[in-house]
């Protein structure tokens, strides 16, 4: 039983920041209570506090442990009742915060749901996709999330397409404007890259910046009015994937959990980041924005493709979370939108790294052995408050019978982020429920191996249907080097089913086989479905199970039950690219 000493405790911040936003219309409301609600190591925080005729109550929550901070939310009640997102406990002590504060119902303030995404070539796959059904699923799926400011890289050629989709069918005041922000003078080979939607009143489009560092292709906004009369600054960023912070974190994380050389030092992998993305990063925050917006203080809102990993994620608390390897990875550009006053909508509505990931890269590419955050919405201002935020990276179940689920599993090679905010100010507040992230997304991305006991690579051999001579030979799928491959032979890749089979030596009382992918960022091969076989002769073999695998670096283990057995086979059906590779096969044997 877990003790948390010091006892679990109630700050309560009645006069702070959020009543001083709208002294003129805020009060203290009554002192609020709170239980903890907990089934096993998953908690809610349950509020309360006396309702009030005619008023609204804004309730923050936070756990934390010191400064480090596992579970946020702010909530909004007519009753004086709340209740927070599920939060996991830590294994520490944690103290509790809920403050209060009580709102005239009219003046809560104006609800936005913001959304960025990278289309990857305007919804077409780098232009693989062709027959224009991709567009017109992904348009779909917008239309489904519905956001007020919709933040867009890559729209390469679809951005009209994209307007005409979200305006079908919807009523006069309810339509969306849509802002091609890159200008023609900074188009890459691509073309137009970003782009802006938006329901709200286009009061003006800023005009092009560009220096050294950044163009319109880089960043671009406008501002956009609110419906009681203020208005908020909008930008649409993307910076350069020069220094790719994803693979060499996801090189660290790997060499670290399995005992390898790291290739990089903490050092060189942070170099990344200096390599452009900071210079970048200095001329939006300190030289673009305020030629755009002088001192105003209305909010900013920002979304966009960063190619970079978030020093929120890589910090000491969260160097032993699934896929984080120990690695702790200060990073320097995204750190410079914290010191600009920025929020990180996704990590502060969800601050534990470890539970919300967060991932959006690659639903397409492959999600590797970490968790790829490199997409953000990003708010600042006094008056803006978080409700939610989550990372998308599936299709809508009504898409996924579709035939381009199979090699598309989303409609991008990024997943997307949405985020609920409120504006505080006049208006009613949250409309509708805020969304929210789904813990974890998947299995742990390095599980226990699997009982009994491993065969010894000694004892193994291996062969297959193709593989490429000298760097992709099936003897090292049993050789116990994580570092070595077996791989389809290439450049021509012959058709599949592909097949790899494992003699074991002699029959053997089998518990379980791993199967590890190869545990490169390049996951060409990583094998998506297939069927496990098993044979006594090597001549015929028998279906044990069908698989079918994520996109991940991690192992597959294929439970046995006692199989008998001298050879496994693997039928590789489906992969990513076509080919077929992996790292190791590892059998296990009943004692």
């Amino acid at each position: 039983m877990r003790v948390l000493t010091p006892p679990l405790a109630v700050a309560v911040a009645l006069a702070g920041l959020l009543a001083a936003t709208t002294p003129a219309t805020a009060d203290r409301g009554s002192k609020p209570g709170y239980r903890l609600d907990c089934d096993g190591s998953t908690c809610t925080v349950v509020a309360t506090a006396r309702p009030k005729p005619h008023r609204v109550q804004e309730f923050v929550t936070t756990v934390r442990s010191g400064e480090q901070v596992w579970a946020r939310d702010t909530l909004y009640s007519r009753d004086g009742r709340v209740r927070s997102r599920p939060f996991t406990l830590p294994q520490q002590d944690v103290t509790v915060d809920v403050s209060v504060t009580s709102l005239p119902e009219n003046h809560v303030g104006t609800p936005l749901r913001l959304m960025s995404w990278n289309l990857f070539v305007g919804g077409t796959f780098d232009r693989k996709e062709t027959t224009g059904e991709n567009l017109a699923q992904m348009i779909d799926y917008m239309n489904e999330v519905n956001p007020d400011v919709f933040f867009v890289v890559e729209g390469y050629g679809s951005g009209q397409k994209i307007l005409d989709g979200l305006n079908a069918g919807r009523r006069p005041d309810d339509r969306y404007s849509g802002v091609q922000l890159t200008q023609p003078q900074d188009y890459s080979v691509n073309g137009d890259n970003l782009w802006l939607y938006t329901k709200l009143k286009i009061e003006k489009v800023y005009p092009r910046y560009a220096d050294a560092d950044i163009s319109s292709f880089n960043l671009g906004g406008a501002r956009l009015g609110l419906p009681n009369g203020k208005h908020v600054h909008a930008f649409s960023l993307w910076t350069w994937h020069d220094g790719w912070a994803y693979g060499d974190t996801h090189d660290a994380a790997v060499q670290n959990t399995h005992g390898l050389p790291r290739t990089k030092t903490t050092e060189q992998i942070l170099e990344g980041d200096h390599f452009r993305r900071v210079a970048m990063g200095k001329a939006i925050l300190e030289k673009a924005i305020p030629s755009f917006i002088g001192d105003d203080d209305a909010p900013v809102l920002m979304g966009g493709d960063l190619n970079a990993q978030s020093h929120l994620d890589w910090t000491e608390q969260f160097a032993n979370a699934p896929g984080h390897g120990g690695v702790v990875l200060p990073w320097p550009y995204t750190k410079q939108y914290s010191d600009a006053g920025f929020l990180d909508t996704f990590r502060y509505a969800n601050p534990d790294a470890g539970r919300y990931p967060g991932r959006t890269w690659s639903p397409f590419h492959g999600m590797g052995a970490i968790p790829g955050r490199i997409d953000y919405v990003f708010a600042r201002g006094k008056d803006v408050r978080v409700l939610g935020s989550r990372a998308d990276v599936e299709r809508l179940p009504r898409h996924q019978q579709s035939p381009l689920n199979r090699p598309y599993p989303f409609y991008s090679d990024h997943g997307s982020v949405v985020t609920d905010i409120l504006i505080r100010g006049k208006g009613r507040g949250p409309d509708r429920t805020p969304v929210s992230e789904q813990p974890g997304k998947g299995r742990d991305i390095w599980p226990a191996a699997p009982a009994g006991r491993r065969v010894p690579p000694a004892e193994l051999t291996a062969t297959a249907s193709t593989f490429k001579p000298g760097i992709g030979d099936p003897a090292r799928a049993v050789d116990g080097n994580l570092t070595t491959d077996f791989h389809s032979d290439y450049p021509v890749v012959p058709p599949q089913p592909h097949t790899i089979t494992v003699d074991l030596g002699r029959v053997r009382n089998l518990s379980a086989v791993r199967f590890q992918p190869k545990l490169r960022v390049n996951m060409n091969g990583t094998i998506l479905e297939g069927m496990v076989q098993v044979s006594d002769d090597g001549v015929t073999f028998r279906d044990v199970k069908r698989v079918t695998w994520p996109r991940m670096t991690a192992p597959n283990d294929v439970l046995l039950d006692g199989v008998a057995a001298r050879y496994i086979r693997l039928r590789s059906d489906y992969s990513l690219g076509g080919a077929s590779a992996l790292a190791e096969i590892i059998p296990y044997e009943n004692a």
